[in-house]
């Protein structure tokens, strides 16, 4: 099945109910303990206002009605009442403080994941569909907070109910109660038995909404290549599979439910019938009053209501527990490696030594690289695709961590670095500009470390002034990705961006490669411009645009193969000569 790879991939296994998860949801409910423990209080008094209906039944019938006592009748229908009306707001009141703890449980959890997610290394995004990582910071999230609320502190209420039912059924008559609780025992057999396949079917609903939302992610994200391919039928037979195999494992967990359901009403019915029998004959006995059988048919049918409810709480806490896995499991991921800032003392001489780096113990995609980049010039980087350039960029950034060797710059170790620090020193302009939904002053310098005016000294200097005024300032609207953009005007203002910390290298990974002439001419005046005082990596396939670059790096399969200016490995016949000859350049350029 097409897709079927991403419910397995997701799943996480573990125990029924792993209390050192447990214990560790417990720390996010210390912040709200006030709130908490509140909901935790009004338990009693819900179970009080509950459990005491059935007793002035019991003495309505036996010391009122069937004396014929009617005088007295009317104070117990008015402690009935009040007992509905207190069990009503009491109800309320507790439900509200569970949702108001679970809304901000919620929240701090949101907003922890995310966190994380912004300072996880860019390699897990490597394996990660962006659908499932919100599928965590959503619906596990929700599942994570109905945990206290519809979870924890709704079955500790059932089982401060059933023990307050027990007292009071022994105290009452307690042969009729031993009658009552003949079928506990086939209850725990019956919740032990089904509580596998319910946690099973739970994590296997997860596990394909995560699928799902990967899916649809992916496929929004290329909508275009799904219709200019016409692969619409085939995307939604897709879907459909995935949306089946969710059904399924949905339809799963309401057919366990039910059962459990089923088998609790079922054994409640027994337990009634009993009840009648035996009661029904102490009655005629003389031995028990009729208001005592009514009372027991209560205290009965509210006995099984929290255990009818706990099989439903029971599922709650196992979705949770696998949320909770799946939150955690985000939570606990190691964060990029950090460093210390170093002050800038030098003019930003990078140096890499021995530098090797493979993908995922794959191959090596960079093998022994030294090479000195000198401050202030501008170098390109060439070769074949797949030679290792964008690696090498992704390198100097911080993005991955060598496998071999080192990156120094001003001989400060990059790997001992702070990675936010070496991004400020290192600007990067892909070949993909990339724009969030928000005003311009937002997209270019978030953090506010530039003044208006030196935003527009910038802009001007990169030639994206006119983009600007043409949006209508700094606090005009960009829509997501930059889609009321052209691409040479987004380009434009990934430069001006990049240029906003005032770094002492640019990294140009094929900036102009999928823009016009005219487009990449009036980008490439920006970049030039936008070099000046600073040193450039150009990262290109077309080499027309690295001719005037002081220095040219060739790379073939991961190592340095030749290092000159234009003319010279022209000269040199080698590599860099054959690929200028294959892009059919000399006959429109001076060699």
């Amino acid at each position: 099945m097409p897709h079927g790879h991403h419910h397995d991939s997701d799943e996480i296994t573990g125990r029924h109910l792993d209390w050192a998860l447990l214990r560790r949801f417990v720390g996010y409910l210390l912040a709200y303990r006030g709130a908490a423990l509140a909901a935790l209080v009004l338990l009693p008094a819900v179970a009080a206002a509950k459990l005491i209906q059935p007793y002035l039944l019991m003495v309505a019938i036996d010391e009122y009605i069937l004396p014929g006592n009617i005088a007295g009748l009317w104070l117990i229908a008015l402690l009935f009442l009040l007992a509905l009306a207190a069990e009503s707001l009491l109800t309320y009141a507790q439900a509200y403080a569970v949702q108001w703890v679970g809304q901000r449980i919620m929240a701090d959890l949101r907003r922890e994941g995310f966190a994380r997610l912004l300072r996880l290394p860019v390699s897990f995004f490597d394996h990660q569909p962006s659908g499932r990582l919100v599928t965590r910071l959503t619906s596990d999230v929700e599942n994570v907070g109905e945990l206290f609320g519809a979870g924890v502190v709704s079955a500790l209420g059932d089982l401060l109910t059933l023990a307050a039912i027990v007292v009071i059924m022994l105290w009452i008559n307690p042969s009729l109660s031993l009658v009552a609780f003949a079928v506990i025992p086939f209850l725990l057999i019956l919740g032990l038995l089904f509580r596998h396949y319910i946690r099973h079917a739970n994590r296997q609903v997860r596990s394909r909404l995560a699928g799902i939302n990967g899916f649809v992610a992916e496929r929004i994200a290329g909508t275009d290549e799904v219709r200019l391919f016409v692969q619409e039928e085939r995307t939604l037979k897709e879907f459909d599979q995935l949306q089946d195999g969710y059904q399924r494992a949905s339809l799963r967990v309401i057919n366990w439910d039910a059962c459990l359901y089923a088998g609790v009403e079922a054994l409640g019915a027994v337990a009634i019938a009993a009840i009648l029998w035996k009661g029904g004959g102490e009655v005629i006995a003389g031995v028990t009053s009729f208001g005592v059988l009514v009372a027991f048919i209560e205290y009965v049918q509210k006995f099984f209501a929290p255990l009818r409810d706990l099989s439903a709480k029971y599922s709650v806490i196992q979705s949770s527990n696998a949320s909770l896995e799946r939150t955690f499991d985000l939570l606990d991921r190691a964060p990029e490696p950090s460093g210390v800032e170093v002050p800038r003392k030098g003019a930003g001489a990078i140096r890499l030594e021995n530098l090797s780096f493979a993908y995922d113990d794959q191959a090596p995609v960079l093998r022994g690289i030294d090479l000195a980049l000198r401050p202030g010039e501008t170098l390109a980087l060439v070769g074949d695709t797949g030679s290792g350039k964008t690696t090498l960029a992704r390198l100097l950034l911080r993005f991955y961590e060598p496998t071999a060797g080192r990156i120094l710059l001003d001989d400060q170790d990059l790997a001992a670095m702070d990675p936010a620090e070496v991004r400020r020193r290192i600007g990067w302009i892909s070949q993909e500009p990339f724009l969030f939904d928000g005003s311009v002053h937002d997209n270019l310098d978030g953090e506010r470390r530039r003044s208006a005016t030196e935003l527009n000294e910038i802009l001007d200097r990169t030639g994206a002034a006119e983009v600007v005024a043409r949006l209508g300032g700094l606090e005009a609207h960009i829509s997501e990705r930059g889609r009321n953009l052209s691409a040479g005007e987004r380009q434009l203002l990934c430069l001006a961006r990049a240029l906003v910390p005032d770094p002492q290298w640019l990294i140009l990974d094929e900036a102009t490669s999928r823009l016009d002439a005219e487009t990449e001419e009036q980008v490439r005046a920006g970049m030039d411009a936008a070099r000046q005082g600073r040193g450039a990596l150009l990262i290109a396939h077309r080499l027309r645009s690295i001719v005037h670059a002081e220095r040219i790096v060739v790379l073939r399969r991961g190592r340095v193969v030749e290092d000159g200016t234009h003319r010279e490995l022209l000269r040199a016949g080698g590599l860099y000569a054959r690929l200028w000859r294959l892009q059919a350049l000399e006959n429109n350029y001076e060699t």
